[in-house]
Order: structure tokens, then C-alpha cells, then sequence
């Protein structure tokens, strides 16, 4: 499917906010594997910053549109002939086209008009998903030219970006609530902080945008679990907060995984995950990803990245110094588990931590008079408790899960440009 995107960009420069809104949607449809054009004024001048594989046509008029906000109509029908000329002529092998404000700026009225006339000329064939990005304002038609501002086209239905909203918008353009489809403004984390290109593929190959708890913990292959970073109860704890209806993944960049003991112990954490009930997907290794190449490691970058997406750090770990993996963990913004047995995770957690008893070097293993298995589901439970009272984790996890691009894509925009294609 071609999927154009008309706009009235001269630049991307990033001060205009809409430019993010359109970067979005052409990574969406290349990484979905449809055609996209992108339509901008014949004097745009930042090809380079237009994502690789997108087809840019540098035809849309530049016209003196400040007499259109002061109602100034000398122009117009000049105007409007030249916009219409140049739709007709570009975009007939267009199937659906993403229109950001052409029917609700006053100041666009010739392209608006011109868009109307072209789809009773030559582009009847194209679907139109029309976007407002200002509230909606009211009009009574009176049968003048400004009427375009408050009609549908052809062949359109209207974008709004909330639910809430969607009624005033309809109101707006006197068309039923049924011609309204809510499509938000993606906010993608791995775009917004320019995720490690490694991050983003780890992402996409683990789902790791979807879950409700994400765990992140970073450590060395040879010091995996016992007297090292004790990562079975790690995964213990997870597996119990996966069964309180959650869903999980625990992800561990680990280092020094060349070696064949390394290997076997990775495999036993995979039987211990699967007995207490994590599927393989749910405990992802980064060793074992395009194999071999990060056996010794990922880039540091890639661990910052895993600590801006997760959201409790579990860390049991059995001896520790000035552990950086904790602080990173704190910068990332994510509830603390530490061990209660290591005193010195005091000095950094303090009192912003929940501790529970892990054993340690300076303390003996703890005895479970309600059996282990209750033990670990008691700190789930606190755990998930502790992310449920912290609202700024909460809104950074529902911003992670359903504002990123697949989400948006999947449940919001692709539906409204095959609804438009489909006839629905």
C-alpha cells in the first residue's frame, strides 16, 4: 500500500512539534512495510533528515497565506489552482493520505479547497485521514467559502488525538461521531531518548515495551547466582509477581558468557525459571542473542537504555562494594529491592528501598518458617504494591506500553487506514 503524508513542511526543523508527530508515523509505516511518501512545499530543504526509504515529492505550492487569516480572499482562486494542479498531477497513485491540519488552519483554505476540487477531478480513488492539532472551535454554516473549514471531504474521516474530545471534533466539522477516529501522539521512549540501535532490535525481538513489569539486571556470567548475584531468587520473585496476573520479563545483559560453564548455567536458570512457572520469552539473556557477538557484553549504552524502560530492580546480590548497577538503577527510576542481609546497600537505597533477606557474605541464610516459595511470593506482593503507590513509575510504564509506536500503530492507526481502504 502507498500511504502518502501531505504537509506544508519547508524543513524538519524540530522547534515545530508536528515534525516529531510526522517522523513518527514514517518510521511506522517503513517498519510495517508500507510505501510512504511524504508531500512537503517545493522548497523543503531537509531531505537528509527524511528516514531512509521514504519518497519525498517537493510539490506542494508555496503560497502567501498570511491574507487568509486576515480573510483576504484576492488571491484564491489562483491559489487554489495551483494546489489543485499540483495534487492532481502527484498523488493519484496514492491509496490513503495522512492530511496534519490542510482542512483546519484558516490560513490553508486554498490547499483545502484545492484538495476538494482534485477529488472530484482525478483523485477519487485516494482515502483521506484528515488530522486537527488544536482543539476544536464552532461554526455555523452560512454557504461561503469558509465552510471548508468545518466540512469533511470526500472520501475522509477525521483524526482527533483523545477520546474525551472526539464529540466537540465531530461537532466541529458537522459529521457524525462514526466519521471520528482517535489516533494519539506516539511518545516512543527509544526515539525519545535515541535508544542504542541494539536496544531497539532487543525491543522488537522481546517485547519488551509491552509488559507490566519489566526487570532489568545487568551482571557477569561467572557470578551469576550463587555467592555471586544470586539471580534464582531474582527470577523466583519475578515468576511470583507473573503470577499475580502480571505481565513480565527479566531481562539480564550479561557479560563473559563465552565459556561453557557460563552456558550451562544459563540453561539451568532456564529450568529453574520453568519450573516456577516463566516461560523461555519471559528470561531473556543477552548473550543469547545473534550468537555469538555479544557474548562478552552489549554496550554500556544498551544497559542505560534497559534501565530507562524497566521498572523494579530486583538485586539480591550476595556481596557488593559502591555497586554502580544499583545507582544506575536509581537514575533509571525504578522501585529497589535490595538485600537486607548486605548492610551497605543502605548507604545508597537508604530509605527509598524495600530490603528483604537474601543471605550475604556477613549474614547467614534466612530460615522460611512459611516455606521459601511463600517467602518469595511476600516480596512480589510488597514489590508490586510499592510500584502501584508511585504514580510517576506508574505514568512512566503506561507511557512505555501503550504510547510507543507499535502500540499506536497496531491499535490505533493502522485500523483507521484500513478502514478507510476497506470501505468500513
Amino acid at each position: 500500500m502507498r500511504c502518502g503524508i501531505l504537509t506544508t513542511f519547508s524543513s524538519f526543523s524540530p522547534e515545530y512539534s508536528l515534525t516529531t508527530v510526522v517522523l513518527s508515523q514514517l518510521r511506522m509505516l517503513l517498519k510495517h512495510d508500507y510505501k510512504p511518501v511524504l508531500f512537503v512545499l517545493n522548497i523543503f530543504k531537509d531531505d537528509d533528515k527524511v528516514p531512509e526509504g521514504v519518497e519525498i515529492r517537493k510539490i506542494v505550492p508555496q503560497l502567501l497565506l498570511e491574507p487568509y487569516g486576515q480573510h483576504n480572499l484576492d488571491s484564491l482562486d489562483s491559489d487554489v489552482e495551483k494546489a489543485r494542479r499540483a495534487f492532481e498531477d502527484n498523488m493519484q497513485d496514492i491509496d490513503v493520505m495522512l492530511c496534519h491540519d490542510i482542512i483546519f488552519i484558516n490560513s490553508y483554505l486554498p490547499y483545502n479547497i484545492a484538495l476538494r476540487q482534485a477529488i472530484d477531478t482525478k483523485l477519487g480513488n485516494v482515502k483521506w485521514l484528515h488530522w486537527m492539532h488544536s482543539g476544536p472551535s464552532f461554526a455555523t454554516l452560512d454557504g461561503s467559502v469558509w465552510d471548508n473549514l468545518y466540512t469533511l471531504p470526500k472520501n475522509s474521516r477525521l483524526i482527533y488525538m483523545n477520546y474525551t474530545d472526539q464529540i466537540r471534533a465531530a461537532e466541529m466539522y458537522h459529521t457524525l461521531p462514526s466519521n471520528v477516529r482517535t489516533v494519539f501522539n506516539p511518545m516512543d521512549i527509544r526515539a525519545l531518548y535515541d535508544f542504542h540501535p541494539l536496544t531497539k532490535e532487543l525491543c522488537d525481538y522481546y517485547d519488551l515495551m509491552s509488559p507490566d513489569v519489566l526487570v532489568s539486571y545487568p551482571l557477569s556470567s561467572t557470578r551469576m547466582d550463587t555467592a555471586g548475584k544470586q539471580l534464582s531468587k531474582t527470577i523466583r520473585i519475578v515468576a511470583e509477581i507473573k503470577k499475580r496476573g502480571k505481565s513480565v520479563r527479566l531481562i539480564v545483559p550479561n557479560a563473559h558468557a563465552n565459556g561453557q560453564r557460563e552456558k550451562d548455567k544459563i540453561e539451568e536458570m532456564y529450568r529453574l525459571a520453568h519450573e516456577h512457572g516463566l516461560e523461555r520469552r519471559e528470561l531473556i539473556f543477552t548473550s543469547l542473542y545473534d550468537v555469538p557477538k555479544y557474548e562478552g557484553g552489549v554496550p554500556h549504552e544498551v544497559v542505560r537504555d534497559l534501565f530507562t524502560l524497566s521498572n523494579i530492580f530486583i538485586f539480591p546480590s550476595y556481596s557488593e562494594n559502591c555497586p554502580l548497577v544499583l545507582l544506575e538503577a536509581m537514575a533509571g527510576g525504578n522501585v529497589l529491592i535490595l538485600n537486607q542481609d548486605f548492610p551497605a546497600f543502605k548507604d545508597f537505597g537508604g530509605k527509598d528501598a524495600l530490603y528483604f533477606r537474601f543471605s550475604s557474605t556477613v549474614a547467614p541464610s534466612p530460615e522460611f518458617p512459611n516455606g521459601e516459595d511463600n517467602y518469595y511470593r511476600d516480596v512480589a506482593i510488597l514489590a508490586l504494591n510499592e510500584l502501584e503507590q508511585n504514580k510517576a513509575i506508574k505514568a512512566q510504564t503506561r507511557l512505555r506500553k501503550e504510547f510507543n509506536e507499535d502500540y499506536i500503530w497496531g491499535n490505533q492507526l493502522e485500523p483507521a487506514i484500513l478502514e478507510m481502504l476497506h470501505g468500513k
